[in-house]
């Protein structure tokens, strides 16, 4: 009985300590994918993308500029997800970015991505 009370107490630290590192993990990941998509975002604002014919740069249309910073936290959630995907916009992206830019959530866009990309799988 002594025996079966140690190996009882085993498991249930073992699985505390599972319990433990899960939410640490999650924080982890949750870091990464906000580290990305800070970086992805910066990288395109040096960029200095145009808006059509008027010249005026993407980075300072209020509306444009939210909807990269959504597509370069579907890029980032997709990559930390384990997809095989470069977290960072391409400045030869933009026509495939464009199509993007206002979509309603970071979920409709990597729909779009997993959609359009069919090379794209997991690592």
């Amino acid at each position: 009985m002594p025996r079966l009370k140690l190996l009882l107490l085993m498991f249930c630290v073992s699985l505390t300590a599972c319990a433990e590192e899960a939410p640490e993990s999650l924080q982890d990941n949750s870091d990464l994918v906000q580290q990305l998509t800070d970086w992805c975002y910066a990288d395109w604002q040096q960029k200095d993308w145009k808006m059509g014919d008027s010249q005026v740069l993407a980075k300072d249309n209020a509306a444009f500029s939210e909807g990269i910073h959504k597509v370069c936290r579907a890029r980032a959630e997709l990559y930390a997800e384990g997809y095989e995907i470069y977290p960072f916009i391409d400045n030869d992206a933009q026509r495939e970015i464009y199509v993007l830019v206002f979509s309603a959530s970071v979920e409709e866009i990597k729909s779009h991505i997993r959609q359009h990309l069919p090379a794209l799988q997991k690592i």
